[in-house]
C-alpha cells in the first residue's frame, strides 16, 4: 500500500491539516467504524466503483457515493465500506478550517456525507480528472493545493476569535469551562455560539467532548485493559467519575473503553468490523 501526506504552505496550512493520498489499500475486512475526530474531510475517489455508507453496524441498507464527497462533523460514529485495492485522495481540514471554501454555514454538513458535485458542480469533476491524469503523488498534491487556493480566493483570513477558542479546545479540553471561554472572547453567549457553529459545524461544548475523547484514545495506544489505571485516566482528562467516562466513551464510539482496546487497530479512529 502507498500512503502519503502533505502539509500545504501558508495560507492554506492555517485551514488544512494535510492533504493525503493512498492506493493499493487491502484491509482484509469489509466495513469499518469511523469515530468522531473533530475534522471535516473531503474525499476524491480514484476508482469508479461506488463506495457505501451503512445505516448501522448490522444494517445492509446503505447510501452510495461516487467520484467525490465531503464528510462533515459527526456527533456519532459512522460505518463505511472498506473496499479492497481502493485508491483515494483527500483533504483533512483543521477544526473550523473548512468554512472559507464553502458558501454556507458548516453546521449544514454536520452528521452528513454529501456528494461534492451537489455543492461545487462541474468543478469537482474537473479536479478529479486532473488528479487522474497526474501520475506522481507530489503532482496530485500540487493540483489539490491550487484548486483549494482558487476556491477560497480572498477568504483565507482566520477569524481570530474562533481561532483562539479552537486552540483552547484542542489543546486543553479537560480544563476548559465553556462559560469562561465565552467571557474571554467578549461576545454574548448567543452570538458566539452562532458564529462558532457557522465556522466549525458543532458547538464548542460538543467539540470539547470530542477532543477529550481523542486525547484519551491517543493515550491508550499499545495498551491492554490491565495496563490502564482507569480511575487516574478519568481524573487526568476531567471526567466526573468512571461512570461519566464510560457513558461519554460509549456515546462517541458505541463501545465500552475495555471493548475498544480489544478491537484497537493501527488506526485509532478506524475500527474493523467484518
Amino acid at each position: 500500500m502507498i500512503y502519503e501526506q502533505y502539509r500545504p504552505n501558508l495560507p492554506l496550512s492555517q485551514f488544512v491539516e494535510h492533504l493525503w493520498f493512498y492506493s493499493g489499500y487491502d484491509p482484509g475486512h469489509r466495513r469499518e467504524k469511523l469515530l468522531p475526530d473533530g475534522a471535516i474531510e473531503l474525499i476524491i475517489d480514484m476508482e469508479d466503483t461506488p463506495k457505501r455508507l451503512f445505516a448501522s453496524e448490522t444494517s445492509t441498507q446503505a447510501q452510495e457515493f461516487r467520484g467525490a464527497w465531503i464528510s462533515g462533523e459527526h456527533k456519532e460514529y459512522i460505518i463505511i465500506e472498506a473496499s479492497p485495492h481502493s485508491s483515494m485522495a483527500g483533504v483533512r481540514f483543521r477544526p473550523g478550517g473548512a468554512w472559507p471554501f464553502f458558501s454556507f454555514p458548516m453546521s449544514e454538513l454536520t452528521n452528513q456525507v454529501v456528494q461534492l458535485d451537489l455543492i461545487w458542480g462541474g468543478d469537482i469533476a474537473l479536479l478529479r480528472e486532473k488528479l487522474l491524469e497526474t501520475p506522481s503523488v507530489g503532482g496530485k498534491f500540487r493540483v489539490m493545493e491550487e484548486f483549494l487556493l482558487g476556491r477560497a480566493r480572498e477568504h483565507l483570513l482566520q477569524d481570530r476569535t474562533i481561532a483562539f477558542a479552537l486552540e483552547q479546545i484542542t489543546t486543553r479540553p479537560q480544563f476548559l469551562v465553556i462559560g469562561d471561554l465565552i467571557e474571554q472572547v467578549g461576545y454574548s453567549h448567543r452570538h458566539f455560539l452562532k458564529r462558532f457553529k457557522n465556522c466549525v459545524g458543532v458547538t464548542p461544548k460538543f467539540l470539547t467532548r470530542v477532543f477529550k475523547f481523542q486525547h484519551v484514545i491517543g493515550s491508550l495506544e499499545g495498551l491492554s485493559g490491565s495496563d490502564v489505571n482507569w480511575a487516574e485516566l478519568c481524573c487526568d482528562w476531567g471526567y466526573y467519575d468512571q461512570a461519566h467516562f464510560i457513558n461519554e466513551f460509549r456515546s462517541l464510539s458505541g463501545l465500552r473503553p475495555t471493548d475498544y482496546l480489544k478491537q484497537w487497530w493501527e488506526y485509532p479512529n478506524f475500527l474493523p468490523l467484518d
